[in-house]
């Protein structure tokens, strides 16, 4: 069968990334979902093969994407490759990978990130000072063991915190054994621009940027005076753009394709009594902790005790802000009863605020509906309420659907539906939505990269509706700040893109 022919911008790019091989030097492929990065890897790693330069391959991805990488390799390529699971085959399937290589045929073992670390390694039990421990020892063969031809870290923002385990396994193990290395991610900086260091450390090394974090964050962010690690902005970021333009390639929707418009709209939600209760006295209660924590730190620098108090930590701030965002949606949590700390008590139903507004909003369609959620107890309220009103229960994509088949199976059957419930921190990986021409946001977390990625599931390269976007927004609450944030982060993130641009032109 004829393969249809790549865009001139993915030619482009592919050129690009054949050349930086030819070099020996790593390649970044910063292009937006749906603009076809897989396709490109997928060629360039054709060119590698027919060169000779390439035989054994490893590709990094999230587990709910692993399907697409065999699916377009048979929808673009035109080489035989034999795919190795290595999330199934583990150990063994890394020592068949080698086998098949040394003969000369080309293997791409693909693999979810936790895992990647973990194949070869065992958990024991050992005694230390008296206690039991638990720690990991090499038991068998490891990815780390092998010398690899090519390297490819897809959704390579999932490195992209520099003293996580993924990020160092990646950076300091499989780096130095890979000779061909390439990130993809369409995010690598959305987030925040400090994100593209260990990204980039992997692919390219020290070609552009410092071997160490300390000093590239120093040189490139603005740093809180008062709270260690903390960020207030950033600096020199013209900098790191013509930096980043020696290594990555940008492409973007618009360079690609002539997309329908879309619209975002802002509904306000009025907490009513009881939940406006609630809220402000979370709030009151948890300001009065860290309030009452920082007089116990200013008895303790005086010396008039002698006890040290604790700190504020960050599971403070997450748990306010989780809570807080519960309540806006129309239940909260309590807190586990001290006697059994494991249990997680039933939440506890509130407002209704949110859902009126989308019940009325679903009243008026009459083609299918994107409701995204972050939490579990928000799927089962807007479950019951469409079941209730409308007769029907509708399918909800969250972590409970396993594997590729059976959600690219439920998108097809709730592309006829009136609605279909999706959380975001699945959603936003290896789905196509583009049967839906609007999306309802119920709540928002702080996670701009997932949040980006579902504004894309459905507006990419094919559609043909204009889609509008929903935002339900508590007044006077954390929804205000946090789509503050992730707006914050997307004007960065545009910024850069536009520097980046001005380059090239």
């Amino acid at each position: 069968m004829l393969k249809p022919p790549l865009w001139e911008k993915q030619k482009w790019a592919l050129d690009i990334a054949k050349q930086r091989a030819d070099e020996d030097k790593g390649v970044c492929l910063f292009c937006a979902c749906g603009v076809g990065k897989t396709r490109i890897a997928i060629h360039w790693l054709e060119y590698l093969f027919a060169h000779k330069q390439a035989t054994l391959v490893y590709v990094a991805v999230p587990l709910a994407a692993m399907h697409v990488w065999i699916e377009n390799w048979h929808l673009w390529a035109k080489a035989a490759v034999a795919f190795i699971d290595l999330h199934e085959t583990g150990s063994a399937g890394i020592r068949k990978a080698k086998e098949l290589a040394a003969e000369g045929f080309p293997v791409i073992c693909l693999v979810n990130y936790e895992a990647s670390r973990q194949i070869g390694f065992k958990w024991f039990e050992v005694m230390r000072k008296g206690e039991v421990v638990r720690v990991q020892k090499k038991v068998n063969t490891g990815m780390a063991d092998l010398i690899w031809d090519v390297g490819i870290l897809d959704e390579s923002t999932a490195i992209k915190t520099p003293g996580a385990k993924v990020s160092k396994f990646f950076r300091r193990k499989m780096g130095i054994r890979t000779k061909y290395r390439a990130i993809l991610t369409g995010s690598a900086y959305t987030k925040r621009p400090l994100d593209v260091w260990a990204q980039v450390n992997f692919a390219c090394r020290d070609e552009v940027f410092t071997p160490a974090y300390e000093p590239f964050k120093s040189f490139y962010a603005i740093p809180n005076p008062y709270i260690r690690g903390a960020v207030l902005g950033y600096r020199n970021l013209d900098d790191l753009v013509q930096k980043l333009a020696k290594v990555a390639i940008l492409l973007k929707k618009e360079d690609m394709f002539d997309l329908p418009p879309f619209v975002h709209e802002t509904r306000i939600v009025e907490l009513e009594h009881k939940s406006r209760k609630v809220y402000t006295d979370m709030v009151t209660e948890q300001v009065a902790e860290i309030e009452a924590l920082e007089e116990e730190w200013r008895a303790y620098k005086a010396g008039e005790v002698e006890e040290r108090p604790q700190y504020v930590t960050a599971d403070h701030v997450f748990t306010l802000i989780r809570k807080l965002t519960q309540i806006t949606s129309g239940f909260v949590y309590p807190d586990p009863d001290e006697d059994t700390p494991d249990v997680k008590p039933p939440a506890i139903r509130l407002g209704t605020e949110k859902l009126k507004v989308l019940l009325d909003i679903l009243d008026e369609r009459e083609s299918p509906t994107i409701v995204v959620t972050q939490a579990n107890e928000e799927e089962r309220i807007i479950a019951e309420a469409v079941r209730k009103r409308y007769g029907f229960k509708p399918k909800i994509l969250n972590g409970s659907v396993e594997g590729a088949e059976a959600r690219h199976k439920m998108i097809q059957d709730a592309a006829n539906d009136k609605c279909f419930i999706v959380k975001e921190s699945v959603g936003a990986r290896g789905v196509d939505m583009r049967f839906a021409d609007m999306t309802i946001f119920f709540s928002h977390s702080y996670n701009t990269e997932g949040y980006e990625q579902i504004l894309s599931r459905n507006h990419r390269g094919g559609q043909t509706k204009n889609i509008t976007y929903i935002h339900l927004i508590c007044k006077d609450s954390i929804d205000v700040k946090i789509m503050s944030a992730l707006q914050r982060d997307l004007n960065i993130a545009a910024g850069i893109e536009q520097n980046w641009r001005e380059i090239f032109e």
